[in-house]
């Protein structure tokens, strides 16, 4: 990171600046209005010195690095911290009074002396005693007009002066320094014309100065062009001033600069001992003439000796174009091995130049360029309020609180700054404006209700004047009150001739104007803005952050009082000088009263709390909260630039520091935040002024403004900073640029990234996964063997690009490799596997590779599974390996995994996979087996669990598995348990209680009575157990939900005790679970409820609907209060699993018919803008290239949506409330086989399967289907008719559910029923409706090559 600084303008005067040399580097500081700006360490360390008014004249003691400061009628000093720092800094430490008239000059002396020149020229002496700074007149001296400027020599002994326009310069000797007070003699040197100015001759800081009886020479210098040298020396004890010599300036000299003898002789070997010094004349047209003098270091002084040497010219850049004045300051060395010196110029016009000059080059004999501009300090005089930008980043205009305006352009010269191309000076402050052209047209509001056009053409042309081209008064507006924004709303072809802008006033008006050089400011006819009347908003312009000119994009940002944020662009109509707003994007952040918004003109948007603590980032285009963070300060500032790829990044101003934060991909699989803070700008350790705004420019250029000085970061990062390296972490950064970062951190990712890969296998892509990690394999070997830099390797593997488009998998081709490893196996798994712990993967972090590491041994697990589990549970069985691999971070599975199990025909086998590790309702709340497991299966687990949880430990405790056995209906076994336990305290009193019958009223009361005790006592499991006692489901099913907040056994609690899909759970999931997710967007549940409620065509329209605008889900929350806080609302596998249900089964395809072509387009295309943000494009592009849609106008389609009939197909149920929900629901004892109501059943059930098997019923939906032309499917529709012509028999709409098995295996047999001892109510034919009927009754054959019945999944 390389932080440039535009410290302030300086104040015109000629001792507001000085360099001096302390501890072997260089100090340099100047004063710019009441500011003093100190540079230290290589002018990169900057410190601020804020005084309650300007300062005239600055001055550093080279010994003890003191610092003098001249404002109005005191002199403030400021002495370093430490005598040794690696930063230096300066605290106050005493000030100087002597009368009101103001200070002009000051000058440092030996011994922490000092000399003061305002009306009076006073001499003091800074003491210490015991740490405590205190100043001490020496002596004083009324003068006959102000001291213009003063200066002591090095060893205190002489001090020269003049005023204005004097004739003559004052020398005071110092004749005494016993006593209180110093005496001094004057001695007067005359000169012909008005002096400007005196120097003395100095010595090097090494050298001891407090040697009375040295010669010394000072310098003057007048208006007759001629530099004087005098000499002040003791000879047999008389001191004598004598003129020494002169130099006259030639015809085009006007610029005297001197280079003391010391600095030669400790910088350049070969002039120890016999340094000259260097007299420099310069010309306003650069050119140097330089002349070396000799004699002057004798004691006493020798006769001036004089070489000139070949003239120089100085680079451009590091001089003053077409100079007025100029001050130098003193030159300084460098350092001593670079031969190089410092200068620095004041053009007293607002700009220091401090440039290097290689002595190599100054005093050699052949002609050259010399010296190269190291800084320039310029800036506002005054405060600045704001900053504006042109929407290119080309320009930059600086608002301050008067009258003072400046127009910047960013200057990359070996690093990046800002120079000043015009000075705006409006009769008032400006109030809006916007920046036109690059800079070449400002257009403003100002405070008295003026619109003005500013010209403000290249310094080339004029020497940074800005001229005032249009001006418009707004008429009076009562009814508009004060306009609050000001924007260029851009045409759709633009034009360089007329601009358009609009003012926005509070209550949505706009009011709009047309400006032109030629036609002046012309009013246009606007429409307003649609707003609520009724509610305050929160206006904000957004940033144009589009690398090039684009004017289909938001302007404006309006949030309203309740958190709804909204983007409007402006779309203009020249012809008929109209501008029309719309509202492009709509987001409702749930946020109250938000203090500070600010949008990215690529569908960002930042909002900032009403406390100012809390930002939150969100992306308007797919409505999701990508990012919130807390902060200790509070927010001052948000501003966003972004790269040209419209990747995000976004500044978050506190007071004293800015944050850089830049967009990450979406991670999928991990808890991973959606932006990174990568940088941080902290100005405090260079002022105590407060940031005043920022804002971003040009490629990465970024501008910070605290009162008068600007802080201009360019785009590198200082990888070795301890925040930036914290924040990045393990990945491997090739580039500190911060753009190329941003790229990175959001491209492409490479195909064998672990994110890739998992969504590979969750579309389905699983051949394309074992060739990616084969690839990966022979890859890593080769490299290996060639021990090649892993960083060359290939992102894509060398496979084939079409390979990755391809849909269904059995046309995937297969690959050969060569021998030993010719395919994927568990051997390579393993190989890769070795290798990954040993290397590391280019573009992957040590996390991703772990992750990696994850999905290859997920491969495995699916690879030992394909042959048995349907691609449904294959996903299962990788969303739990994610889990297993993220456990610190993931409590138990995700709803989507969930949902993989639920929709598999192998929920049995999933179940037997993870059955070892279930024992305990922990593991079987992390696995969710109570939301997909089967009825059957989930009592098995109950009856397990309530085992585990009884002999978990010593105590033995029956109160660990009561909510078990209860759900059960096992009180018996509850009740052995307990005479088994021993040291319960309740132990009798429980037996007693569980021994009666909870049939009868009396005791179902007193259960009632002792649950609610129990929950007043906050004993929450054991009063959910007594409200099954008292055979309260509702009750108990709230407790373990709201009390305990175990959704999970609640759910099972309910599914063991009243059988599947009870009333009960229904209510619960309709009246508990269903608001939460509404709120949430959770889709994933909302499907769930949905299926669980036997309503398929309303569960898969939940997979890709918003499920506040299912049925009348709008009544049961608020939609203000739905927000969408994860991307993963749209989670790519909800469109793969409505894609694969739609396919699967009729009364979902005949759901999705029922979702527009619109609803499903947008859907498709967000998912695509995921799956970019996601890094992985080749499977956005699969999607988009494969994805079929059904012809809203297909005949076919509207027949089946027509169709009176389509409800009693669809309906397995008319009512959850018909189902039998009572004790038959539980598994039936083995001595009920013996009963005749169990032979009864049965018989009739055999019956009823008999005669459905005999007498077919005619398909519902016969009457609406016509014979089918030949010809090939053009849609998805067609996978549910025939492709051959059958010009007699009408196609069954059915008949792609049902596969037509062998002669042999087609029929069931009621004596195969009777062996098995098992019912077969609920396996129907085709169109008849599903009943309530027992755990057992719901266990199906399905013997193979047996017709699939499209109820199969719902039974």
């Amino acid at each position: 990171m390389s932080i440039s600084f535009l410290p302030g303008r300086p104040n015109d005067t000629q001792q507001s600046t000085c360099q001096a040399l302390w501890q072997e580097q260089i100090i340099f500081a100047y004063c710019s209005g009441n500011n003093v700006i100190v540079f230290s360490n290589e002018y990169t360390r900057l410190q601020t010195i804020y005084l309650e008014r300007d300062s005239y004249a600055v001055d550093i003691n080279p010994d003890n690095g003191f610092i003098a400061i001249a404002s109005s009628d005191y002199i403030y000093i400021y002495k370093p911290i430490h005598e040794i720092m690696k930063r230096p800094s300066w605290e106050f430490c005493c000030k100087i009074f002597h009368d009101e008239s103001r200070v002009n000059t000051l000058n440092w002396g030996a011994s922490n002396e000092i000399v003061v020149g305002s009306d009076y020229l006073s001499f003091w002496k800074i003491t210490s005693e015991f740490g405590q700074y205190k100043p001490i007149l020496l002596w004083n001296k009324k003068q006959s007009k102000p001291v213009y400027l003063c200066k002591i020599s090095r060893d205190s002994q002489l001090i020269a002066s003049f005023g204005k326009y004097d004739h003559t310069v004052k020398l005071w000797k110092r004749i005494s320094i016993s006593g209180e007070q110093d005496i001094f003699n004057l001695t007067l040197l005359p000169h012909p014309a008005p002096v400007t100015t005196i120097r003395w001759k100095k010595n090097s800081p090494n050298e001891q100065t407090e040697v009375f009886g040295t010669s010394q020479v000072i310098y003057s210098f007048c208006e007759d062009k001629r530099l004087r040298i005098w000499t002040c020396y003791e000879l047999n004890s008389v001191g004598t001033v004598q003129h020494w010599g002169s130099l006259l300036l030639e015809k085009g000299q006007e610029y005297c600069l001197i280079i003391d003898s010391w600095i030669l002789r400790d910088t350049m070997t070969e002039t120890r001992g016999t340094a000259p010094d260097v007299i420099i004349l310069g010309s306003p047209n650069g050119r140097l003439d330089v002349q070396l003098l000799t004699g002057l270091s004798d004691n006493p002084p020798r006769p001036i000796k004089r070489k000139e040497l070949s003239g120089k010219h100085i680079a451009a850049p590091a001089f003053v174009k077409k100079p007025e004045y100029l001050y130098f300051g003193e030159v300084q060395p460098c350092d001593k091995s670079g031969k190089t010196i410092s200068v620095i110029v004041h053009d007293l016009r607002g700009v220091i130049r401090q440039s290097r000059i290689k002595l190599d080059s100054l005093l050699g004999q052949g002609k050259s360029e010399i010296g190269f501009l190291e800084n320039k300090f310029t800036g506002h005089n005054k405060s600045i309020r704001k900053l504006i930008r042109s929407s290119d980043g080309e320009a930059l205009l600086t608002v301050s609180r008067f009258s003072e305006n400046c127009l910047w352009c960013p200057k990359f010269e070996g690093k990046v700054s800002l120079h000043m191309r015009n000075i705006i000076q409006t009769e008032v402050p400006i109030e809006l404006a916007v920046v036109h052209e690059k800079g070449d047209l400002v257009i403003c509001l100002l405070k008295n209700r003026k619109i003005q056009a500013w010209h403000c053409p290249k310094e080339d042309c004029c020497a940074k004047k800005s001229f005032l081209k249009a001006e418009h008064q707004l008429s009076e507006a009562p009814n508009l009150g004060k306009p609050i924004l000001m924007l260029n709303t851009p045409e759709p072809n633009h034009s360089h001739e007329r601009h358009f802008i609009a003012l926005i006033y509070e209550n949505g008006d706009v009011r709009a104007f047309e400006v032109s050089f030629s036609r002046g400011i012309v009013e246009v006819h606007s429409e307003s803005l649609e707003l609520s009347k009724d509610q305050l908003c929160h206006f904000s312009v957004i940033d144009p952050v589009h690398g090039s000119f684009y004017a289909n994009r938001p302007l404006i940002s309006v949030i309203s009082q309740k958190g709804v944020a909204s983007f409007y662009k402006a779309i203009v109509d020249f012809e008929n000088t109209n501008i029309r707003w719309l509202k492009q994007y709509e987001l409702n952040t749930g946020l109250l009263d938000i203090r500070k918004a600010r949008g990215s003109s690529t569908g960002k948007l930042c909002t900032v709390t009403s406390t100012g603590k809390e930002m939150a980032l969100w992306d308007m285009k797919r409505g999701v909260l990508e990012y919130e963070e807390s902060f200790d300060d509070i927010i001052q500032d948000i501003d966003w630039t972004s790269t040209t790829f419209e990747q995000a990044i976004v500044s978050i101003g506190f007071k004293g520091y800015v944050l850089l934060y830049t967009q990450l991909r979406y991670d999928y699989t991990n808890n991973s935040p959606s932006y990174l803070p990568v940088e941080k700008i902290d100005i405090r350790s260079h002022t105590d002024h407060e940031i005043g705004d920022s804002i971003w420019l040009k490629n990465g250029t970024f501008v910070v403004a605290s009162g008068n000085q600007f802080y201009i970061k360019d785009k590198y990062l200082d990888l070795n900073d301890n925040f930036t390296s914290r924040s990045i972490g393990s990945r491997k950064i090739l580039s500190n640029d911060l753009l190329h970062l941003c790229s990175v951190l959001n491209g492409p990712l490479p195909v064998f990234h672990p994110q890739f890969l998992i969504q590979a296998l969750y579309v389905g892509k699983f051949e394309l996964v074992k060739e990616l990690l084969m690839r990966l394999f022979v890859e890593l070997r080769n490299f290996n063997f060639r021990s090649e830099d892993l960083m060359k390797l290939d992102s894509n593997l060398g496979i084939e690009l079409q390979k990755i488009f391809i849909h269904n998998q059995k046309n995937y081709p297969k690959q050969q490799f060569p021998d030993p490893y010719p395919e994927y196996n568990t051997t390579v798994s393993s190989l890769l596997v070795e290798q990954l712990t040993k290397v590391s993967l280019p573009y992957l972090t040590r996390h991703q590779q772990v992750t990696l590491i994850t999905a290859i041994e997920a491969v495995d697990e699916i690879m030992k599974n394909e042959a048995i589990v349907d691609y449904n549970g294959i996903r299962f069985l990788l969303g739990a390996k994610l889990f297993l691999s993220h456990r610190n971070i993931q409590k138990s599975l995700l709803m989507r995994d969930v949902t993989w199990a639920l929709h598999s025909d192998n929920k049995e086998l999933i179940l037997s996979i993870f059955d070892s590790h279930i024992i305990s309702w922990q593991k079987a709340r992390e696995y969710k087996i109570s939301f997909w497991a089967k009825d059957t299966d989930l009592i098995k687990k109950f009856e397990q669990i309530a085992k585990y949880e009884f002999s978990r430990d010593e105590s033995r405790d029956p109160n660990r598995c009561a909510i078990f056995y209860l759900a059960l209906k096992k009180k018996h076994i509850l009740i052995g348990l307990w005479r088994m336990s021993t040291g319960h305290p309740e132990k009798q009193k429980l037996l007693t209680f569980l021994s009666h019958d909870f049939s009868e009223k009396r005791w179902k009361s007193a259960a009632l009575k002792n649950a609610f005790v129990l929950l007043s006592k906050h004993r929450f499991m054991e009063a959910a157990c007594f409200f099954l006692l008292a055979s309260s489901l509702n009750d108990c099913a709230n407790v373990l939900m709201k009390q305990i907040g175990d959704l999970d056994l609640a759910i099972a609690v309910c599914r063991v005790y009243e059988g599947d899909n009870g009333p009960v759970l229904g209510k619960i999931l309709l009246t508990n679970v269903l608001p939460d997710a509404i709120l949430n967007n959770d889709r994933w549940m909302t499907s769930f409820i949905y299926w669980k409620l036997r309503k398929q065509s309303v569960s898969i329209k939940a997979l890709i609907t918003p499920p506040i605008d299912l049925e009348d889900n709008a009544t049961l929350v608020r939609k203000e209060s739905c927000v969408n806080r994860s991307f993963l609302v749209e989670d790519p596998a909800l469109l793969v699993l409505y894609n694969h249900l739609r396919k699967r089964n009729l009364k979902y395809f005949l759901g999705s018919l029922e979702i527009e072509n619109s609803i499903e387009y947008n859907v498709v295309s967000k998912v695509t803008d995921i799956f970019q943000r996601m890094g992985c494009d080749y499977l956005a592009l699969s999607l988009t290239r494969n994805w079929e849609f059904i012809d809203e106008k297909d005949s076919f389609r509207r027949k089946l949506l027509e169709s009176p009939k389509k409800d009693e197909i669809i309906s397995g149920i008319n009512s959850m409330d018909t189902e039998p929900t009572m004790t038959n629901k539980v598994r039936p004892s083995l001595f009920d086989r013996f009963s005749e109501e169990y032979e009864t059943k049965k018989a009739s059930a055999i019956t009823q399967h008999n005669k459905n098997t005999t007498t077919p019923k005619k398909n519902l939906l016969d009457d609406f289907m016509t014979p089918q032309e030949s010809a090939k499917p053009i849609s998805l529709l067609d996978g549910f008719t025939s492709q051959e012509a059958v010009p007699t028999v009408a196609k069954n709409l059915l008949d792609d559910f049902i596969s037509t098995p062998p002669a042999s295996s087609r029929v069931s047999t009621s004596s195969e029923n009777q062996t098995n001892g098992k019912n077969e109510y609920g396996k129907k034919l085709q169109g008849d409706s599903f009943t309530g009927s027992s755990v057992e009754e719901k266990v199906i054959n399905k013997t193979n090559g047996a017709p699939r019945n499209i109820l199969d999944e719902f039974m």
